[in-house]
């Protein structure tokens, strides 16, 4: 049976872009190919194919940069975090898709100031839900070159 999230965070944390790029847009490109395999592709040992899920990618304001699911994972992709203006940005951002996606992911490419990387981290907590049982998840991950 397929968990979304957790299937999303995994694939994600396989991926490892296939150069690197001076675009973010390049980054999410690499990783929406990567997902559409990924997620697609038939379950660990077993014969049986998953059922298939959509990935794709979002424009539009107010919304991610891809979608995995019926707005189940919203993706936000973050080139070169370097200060807390960055941070601060990104926040806001999440503030706004909180509303339109099931759970969230970060996925940090490019480069990351540490001190912004902390903040960020610091900043993620703020903004989470904790009044509700089935609490939305946002995670945080590095594919950056630091």
């Amino acid at each position: 049976m397929l968990n979304t999230y957790d299937d999303t965070v995994s694939a994600i944390n396989k991926w490892r872009p296939a150069q690197r790029y001076s675009d973010e847009l390049k980054y999410r490109d690499d990783l929406l190919k990567y997902l559409k395999k990924e997620l697609n592709s038939a379950a660990p040992y077993t014969y049986m194919p998953r059922e298939k899920l959509s990935v794709r990618k979002q424009e539009g304001a107010g919304l991610c940069d891809i979608t995995v699911g019926p707005r189940a994972v919203g993706i936000k992709m973050k080139m070169d975090l370097t200060g807390k203006s960055d941070v601060d940005g990104l926040i806001g951002q999440l503030v706004g898709y909180k509303s339109e996606y099931d759970d969230l992911i970060v996925v940090l490419v490019g480069k990351t100031d540490e001190e912004a990387f902390g903040y960020l981290f610091v900043q993620l907590s703020t903004i989470k839900d904790n009044r509700y049982a089935a609490q939305q998840r946002i995670k945080l991950i590095r594919r950056d070159t630091k």
